[in-house]
Order: structure tokens, then sequence, then C-alpha cells
């Protein structure tokens, strides 16, 4: 039997970034949705949320699953997650652009693939 995935999940931690732009609404969907153009994936509906009185949470549905973010400024850090049923989407080049963006001094990435499906051989 061959196994195949319906899709992988990347998830990224940015630390060190800067807490004034990871704390605003308006630069996470602006940084978010460009990334996302960057990585050619498809804008269906973006719900980003400020909290008061720090961090910001949301989700970019995409055509192909959903980019999901939190943030936390006051330790300097984000949790970006994206979910691709696209397997021949390259999330690299989005990744470091958001990074930049961020200004974040480092990063870690985890990549697992979900919704095994076996397959009978021919």
């Amino acid at each position: 039997m061959k196994k195949s995935s319906l899709g992988h999940q990347t998830t990224i931690d940015y630390y060190d970034c800067d807490p004034t732009i990871i704390n605003t609404a308006d630069s996470i969907k602006k940084i978010l949705e460009k990334a996302a153009n960057i990585m050619n994936l498809t804008i269906v509906n973006t719900t980003i949320h400020e909290f008061s009185p720090i961090g910001v949470s949301g989700v970019i549905v995409i055509k192909e699953s959903h980019i999901a973010i939190h943030t936390w400024p006051e330790h300097k850090y984000v949790a970006l997650d994206f979910f691709t049923c696209n397997h021949s989407s390259d999330l690299k080049e989005g990744i470091l652009w958001i990074k930049e963006q961020f200004k974040a001094e480092r990063i870690e990435k985890n990549t697992s693939h979900r919704g095994f499906l076996a397959k009978m051989k021919s």
C-alpha cells in the first residue's frame, strides 16, 4: 500500500520580533495577505482581531486551506501556521519575507503531513 496525505501543515515560530509591528491588526493583515500573494495562494477571506491591551490573532481562509496567526508582543513572539492541500505550494519565499517584515531574529519551522489515505497499488 502507498500512503498519501490530503495536505501538509507548516508551523513557524518567529522570535525577537518588533513588538509594534506584531501588535497591530492592520500591519498583520497587510503582511499576511502580501505573503499569500508571494506564495501564489488564493485568498478567500481575512479575519484579524486586535486584542486589548495586547496581541493579535487571525486567520486567512485560502482556496488551498488556511493561514493562522497568534502574536505575543510582550514576548516578541509570533506563532504562524499554514495548512495547504496544494502539495506544489512553495512557502519558503513567503516565510522568509514575513521574517523580514516582523524583523524577527530567528525562526523555527516544522512541517507535517496530515490526512493520510491508503491507496492500493495497481
